[in-house]
C-alpha cells in the first residue's frame, strides 16, 4: 500500500505508448475536458469572483470527501488525517461555524497562511502533477490548490458576510499566534488520534499507510534521510539506528521536521500576505505553473516514445 501511494502521489508517472492502450479515447476525452475546465475555472476567477470562491469552497469539500471514501477502499484512509485535509475543511468550516467580526477576521488570516504556505507549497516540493486525464490525480493537485484559491477570494473578493470581516486585512503580530496555536492543535489532535485512540487499530492493520509510517518505513526517502541525520545529531538515535514506524522517537521526530517545514512554509505566505494582491498572484502562478511543469514530463515521455519508430531489421 505504501509503495502504490508513492506511485499515485509523488512521483511522475510515466505513460509510454498511451494512446496505444485499450482506454486511449477515454484519456483523451479526459484530457480535452480537464483543459476546458481549467481555462473556465479561470475565466471565472477573473469575471465572476465571487462566484469562483464559493466554488472553490465546494470543490475542496468535495475533494475531501471523494479522498476519504477512495483511499478507504485502499487502506489509505488514515491519511485524511494530514493538515491538508483540516486546510479543505476549514474552508467550509469557518462560515459557518466563526460569527462575523475581529474573530472571523484572524480565523481567516490563519487560512490565507496556512493554504498558501505548508499547502500550496507542498505542489513543487512533493512533485505533484496535473494530469488532465488522470482524476486522482487532479483531485489530489486540488486537495493542494483549493484552499488557496479560496483564499484569493476571501482576501481580494469577499462572497459572504465573514470573508467581507477578513478582505484581506492582516494584523501579524496576533494574526500568527492563531496560525501556530491552530497548527500545534492539529498535531495534538493528530498524535491522540493515532497513538492513543486508533493505537490498536493500527497495530493490528499495519499494512494501513499514514504518512508518518510510509516515511519511516521508506529508508530511501530524503526525509527518512533527513530524520534520522537530524536525530542522530542531537543523540536522539544511535549511530546505527533507524525510523521504525512503531518508535515514538522517530515519530517526535517526523513532528519536529514538520513544525520546521511548517514554520519555513509559513513565514513564506507571511511574505505573501504582506505583499498583497500582486504578491499572491504570483504565488498562486508558481504553484500551478510547477504542477503544469510535473505534468509535462509525464506527457513529452508518453509522446516520445510513440514517435519512436520500429526499427528494421537489416538483410543482406
Amino acid at each position: 500500500s505504501i509503495s502504490r501511494y508513492i506511485q499515485h502521489h509523488h512521483r511522475p508517472r510515466r505513460l509510454p505508448g498511451a494512446m496505444k492502450q485499450k482506454n486511449a479515447t477515454g484519456q483523451r476525452v479526459l484530457f480535452v475536458l480537464g483543459v476546458m475546465a481549467l481555462s473556465a475555472l479561470f475565466q471565472l476567477m477573473t469575471h465572476r469572483p465571487e462566484t469562483f470562491g464559493r466554488l472553490c469552497v465546494f470543490l475542496a469539500v468535495f475533494t475531501l470527501f471523494e479522498k476519504a471514501i477512495s483511499y478507504y477502499t485502499k487502506g489509505w484512509h488514515l491519511f485524511v488525517l494530514d493538515f491538508c485535509y483540516w486546510v479543505n475543511l476549514s474552508c467550509a468550516l469557518i462560515p459557518l461555524l466563526i460569527p462575523e467580526g475581529e474573530s472571523s477576521r484572524m480565523m481567516h488570516a490563519a487560512l490565507f497562511i496556512h493554504a498558501n504556505g505548508p499547502v500550496a507549497l507542498a505542489v513543487p516540493i512533493w512533485n505533484q502533477c496535473l494530469t488532465f486525464h488522470d482524476p486522482e490525480r487532479i483531485l489530489s493537485v486540488g486537495v493542494h490548490v483549493w484552499p488557496m484559491l479560496v483564499t484569493y477570494a476571501t482576501a481580494w473578493h469577499p462572497f459572504d458576510k465573514t470573508s467581507a470581516s477578513f478582505a484581506g486585512k492582516f494584523e501579524l503580530s496576533s494574526d500568527l499566534i492563531v496560525v501556530f496555536v491552530s497548527y500545534l492543535g492539529w498535531q495534538l489532535a493528530y498524535f491522540m488520534i493515532t497513538r492513543v485512540l486508533l493505537a490498536d487499530y493500527i497495530k493490528r492493520n499495519k499494512e494501513y499507510a499514514s504518512s508518518f509510517r510510509w516515511i519511516a518505513s521508506d529508508h530511501e526517502n530524503a526525509i527518512n534521510a533527513l530524520i534520522v541525520s537530524m536525530a542522530r545529531r542531537l543523540k536522539v538515535f544511535s549511530e546505527k539506528e533507524r525510523m521504525s514506524p512503531d518508535d515514538i522517537r522517530s515519530e517526535f521526530m517526523f513532528m519536529l521536521i514538520q513544525l520546521i517545514y511548517t514554520i519555513v512554509t509559513c513565514s513564506i505566505a507571511t511574505i505573501v500576505a504582506i505583499g498583497g494582491y500582486k504578491a499572491h498572484l504570483v504565488m498562486m502562478i508558481f504553484t500551478i505553473a510547477s504542477s503544469l511543469w510535473n505534468a509535462s514530463a509525464v506527457y513529452l515521455e508518453g509522446s516520445d516514445s510513440d514517435m519512436k519508430q520500429p526499427e528494421i531489421e537489416k538483410k543482406d
